[in-house]
């Protein structure tokens, strides 16, 4: 990924967790914390602040935070079929973590309902 698609998608990450979280006192998912620490090897302090509207100070605490960030399980436990079969479809989730999750093939409605949960968590 070319570097300036790095920010690009940091900042597209920032604004669609900004629009989607409930209200200003909702702390900066990891995730997102780890993105912009990340930009630190390519982009200047002000360059990723200003981009990601965010201040300074808030990036240096992350940068020295320790990783308290729980693991995502490696495999996700899926309920078994009872239905049918269904159709083969293509599915892209985006999550506002700046989690993504794609899905192609012949997948169950339980098993996106199971898989959206766990991304939730």
């Amino acid at each position: 990924m070319p570097n300036s698609d790095q920010l690009t998608s940091a900042v597209t990450a920032f604004e669609l967790w900004r629009s989607n979280r409930n209200g200003r006192q909702v702390p900066t998912p990891t995730p997102l914390r780890k993105q912009a620490v990340s930009l630190l090897k390519t982009y200047s302090t002000s360059q990723i602040t200003s981009a990601l509207r965010i201040s300074g100070g808030q990036l240096k605490q992350w940068r020295h935070s320790p990783d308290v960030s729980v693991q995502s399980p490696q495999f996700i436990e899926l309920p078994a079929s009872s239905t049918p079969q269904p159709e083969p479809m293509n599915i892209e989730l985006c999550f506002a973590s700046g989690d993504q999750l794609r899905l192609c093939g012949v997948v169950e409605r339980d098993i996106i309902t199971t898989l959206i949960g766990v991304m939730k968590s």
